[in-house]
């Protein structure tokens, strides 16, 4: 019996030794210093503004992003950050409020309600769109999309002029002999800080997460073809957006676009008003001017297609090369578009001087030369012009299918070339608008679902819309969770192939659907080609 006690008390004073599981707390230990969040009364913690590189300023402004400066102290990161520097909203139906603006902004947000860092839960890191030029990571929300056992992140990256900016200077001046991209630079940096991180918040830096919409969306193909970003994530979802047409390079012009460095070159000259300034001279410069003197001319600020270029490093050649070749990142991919993308979007951001023609059928034909000069004649059977109201849907079907139907297309189709299933999706809900579904589902109408934020753009709540995106929330955090999007008894989502091209509608009916508009897309490809080729 001694003996029995002996053991039993032994077993007691070792289990006293035994540290119990660290709680994920507000107070946290990163790279960089000691970070103090918020909780919420539902156990959710929020941790915004938290610093991922150095502040992009002075001699570091146009440059990589810079290992972190370190903090004494415990920093309060209960608010989120100043946006990036970017220019008013450019369409007044997705206008924001004013916010603070700063270069200082490579900063990011987290939210969890992991209660342990054991719980390992899936990471998910949203990146914002906004056509390279605006937007922030503060814009989104976790406090619904962590009930779905998800860890969240959001972040910042510089935008236009301050994160797409290519300049032989710069090119000199850096250690890869490359310049631009900075934005795309930004995104692999605050993933890097994720893979570092995020165990800390009760997330797994082996199973992350990222998607985007929209810019979000080519920064998506963007990183899965990027060999900087090779190993920085597990899953994509692009919602909206691939850098599938042909790409600026930095010191090539081509039949479609000059080189990057002329561009920058005559950029700087622009900031300046002076001709071959200096580095110095140029990061010298207030960045408001910066900032007024690129949003004053419409052909530099919607010049959105250039600001991604094949730099060598980012980019070693264009994403439509890479992922023909299978070089792109092996990993499952959720990847679609919406039926109207562009009901919502002014012509005139996408062919500025449109506006002098008034009616849709001018629109159209002068939108084709813009987006497709390459493009056969015949391809206008498919887009018929015989009255304005048909030609202004006409309008918005063709610029929905040459941005985002064909290169979701294509995405999807060179997933073949590696061994990770692709998931499409075709987005046809349509939400109500202040009493009106005329917009139909436009571009970016999904993300309101997504993140259970139905307040955003004004939307008309009812039942339907909350059990619709409760089952959206559900569809990307499956796929996050497992790299499958399935619903079972909803959804049994089919792996794509290119020689099915099978597709899931979401939408009021859940449906499968096989090659969306395909004859539209083949004459948008073909016209692709035939400018890659140098055609005219």
């Amino acid at each position: 019996m001694k003996a029995k006690y002996t053991a039993i008390l032994v077993l007691l004073m070792a289990a006293c030794t035994i540290p119990s599981k660290q709680a994920v707390g507000v107070i946290i230990s990163v790279v960089g210093g000691k970070i103090e969040g918020v909780e919420h009364k539902n156990g959710l913690r929020e941790y915004s503004g938290i610093p991922y590189a150095a502040p992009p300023i002075g001699d570091l402004r146009w440059a990589p992003p810079a290992p972190l400066n370190h903090w004494q102290g415990v920093r309060d990161v209960k608010q989120v950050s100043d946006i990036c520097m970017q220019p008013k909203s450019l369409n007044g139906f997705y206008g924001r409020e004013d916010v603070n603006m700063s270069e200082d902004c490579l900063y990011l947000n987290v939210w969890s309600a992991a209660k342990t860092p054991d719980e390992k839960q899936p990471v998910m890191v949203w990146v914002h769109g906004g056509a390279l030029v605006m937007g922030s990571g503060g814009e989104r929300s976790g406090v619904k999309l962590t009930e779905k056992g998800i860890v969240l992140v959001t972040i910042n990256y510089r935008l236009g002029p301050f994160g797409f900016f290519p300049h032989r200077l710069l090119s000199q001046e850096s250690s890869v002999d490359a310049s631009g991209n900075q934005g795309f630079r930004d995104q692999i940096a605050a993933l890097k800080w994720v893979r570092e991180n995020i165990e800390k918040f009760g997330g797994d830096p082996m199973n992350v997460t990222i998607f985007g919409e929209s810019a979000g969306a080519w920064s998506m193909s963007v990183l899965q073809a990027s060999p900087l970003a090779d190993g920085l994530f597990h899953k994509i979802i692009g919602q909206s957006g691939a850098r599938m047409l042909p790409l600026a390079r930095l010191r090539e012009g081509t039949d479609y676009s000059i080189s990057g460095e002329a561009a920058g070159q005559a950029l700087s000259e622009k900031f300046t008003a002076k001709e071959n300034p200096s580095l110095d001279e140029m990061r010298r410069l207030p960045a408001e001017r910066i900032l007024a003197t690129y949003e004053s001319d419409p052909a530099v600020l919607l010049n959105f297609d250039d600001l991604t270029i094949v730099d060598g490093d980012v980019l070693p050649e264009e994403v439509y090369s890479i992922f023909s070749k299978g070089l792109q990142a092996d990993v499952p991919v959720l990847i679609g578009s919406n039926e109207d993308e562009t009901s919502v979007i002014d012509p005139s951001l996408l062919n500025p001087g449109a506006l002098a023609n008034t009616n849709y059928i001018d629109l159209t034909k002068n939108l084709l030369k813009v987006l497709l000069p390459n493009a056969q004649q015949n391809i206008l059977n498919h887009y018929p012009l015989g009255s304005d109201a048909a030609a202004k849907q006409s309008w918005i079907d063709f610029s929905t299918d040459t941005m985002f139907t064909a290169p979701m297309r294509t995405w999807a189709d060179k997933m073949s070339n590696v061994s990770s299933n692709a998931y499409l999706y075709w987005w046809n809900w349509n939400p109500s608008v202040q009493g009106s579904q005329n917009l139909k589902a436009f571009h970016g109408a999904e993300i309101a679902y997504i993140f259970g934020e139905l307040s955003n753009f004004r939307f008309d709540q009812s039942p339907e819309d909350e059990a619709f995106s409760e089952l959206m929330m559900d569809v990307w955090s499956n796929f996050a969770k497992t790299g499958n999007p399935s619903v079972p008894g909803i959804i049994d989502w089919p792996a794509y192939a290119e020689d099915r091209g099978e597709y899931v509608v979401l939408g009021p009916k859940i449906e499968k659907g096989v090659r969306i508009r395909d004859e539209k897309i083949q004459l948008i490809r073909k016209a692709y080609e035939h400018q890659r080729e140098g055609g005219s």
